[in-house]
């Protein structure tokens, strides 16, 4: 792997927000590279509480001022809400969506089976990921590793709530500021042909800040720069 790209600006507060089912490991290599970024921990949702309300509590627990943020996947959708309640300076969305347009068909398919999301087992489906996190795919595959480590960890409220909130996603918020967009060509999760990024990442998947961290380091550098540079 190349060497992660220094940061121009190291000043300027940097919040990202994980994907559906993960969290901050999702960003180890921007935590290497950028000491100034915090990636807060998903909140307990409160029941039927909207992607809005669930943005509020999250700048609530974030210091005042100046910052960027952003997130990846779901992450990004909620970090568009987000920049509603802090001082953003802009918006990274890191294989994510700005609109619900922009969903795939397949999600804007199920969104009549939303109802049915309280019961999926994910308790049942995070035991099935078990095997996948083990010493010996660490060691031939660390990418399935830490994904499967992450959806074992992850806390079965916050997923069903996230996953609601995804497939009822209406409304595009109202935001201030500049929206960046890196995209993956190859992401089958929200694939490229229903978005408009800014950047493409070529062969780039849906966990861009994992598989091509130079590039992700790189982008969020350059938006650095650009917000220095007002």
């Amino acid at each position: 792997m190349a060497m992660i790209t220094t940061p121009v600006d190291t000043t300027t507060p940097l919040v990202l927000l994980s994907g559906l089912a993960a969290d901050a490991r999702v960003f180890t290599p921007q935590k290497i590279a950028f000491p100034q970024l915090h990636c807060p921990a998903w909140l307990p949702p409160h029941r039927q509480e909207s992607i809005d309300e669930y943005a509020k509590r999250i700048a609530d627990t974030l210091e005042e001022g100046p910052c960027i943020v952003g997130g990846a996947s779901f992450g990004g959708i909620v970090a568009l809400h987000l920049a509603e309640h802090v001082d953003a300076q802009a918006v990274i969305l890191i294989g994510s969506i700005k609109s619900p347009s922009q969903l795939p068909l397949y999600a804007r398919c199920a969104r009549p089976l939303r109802s049915l999301v309280p019961f999926i087992p994910i308790r049942f489906l995070q035991l099935l990921a078990r095997p996948i996190a083990t010493r010996a795919i660490k060691r031939h595959g660390p990418f399935a590793y830490g994904l499967a480590c992450q959806f074992r960890d992850s806390n079965p409220v916050v997923f069903r709530w996230s996953l609601s909130r995804l497939l009822d996603w209406s409304s595009t918020p109202a935001v201030s500021c500049p929206v960046f967009h890196l995209h993956g060509d190859r992401d089958w999760t929200l694939p490229l042909r229903y978005t408009d990024p800014d950047k493409i990442v070529a062969g780039g998947g849906h966990v861009l800040s994992l598989t091509h961290p130079d590039e992700v380091n790189a982008y969020i550098n350059e938006i650095l720069h650009k917000n220095l540079s007002k």
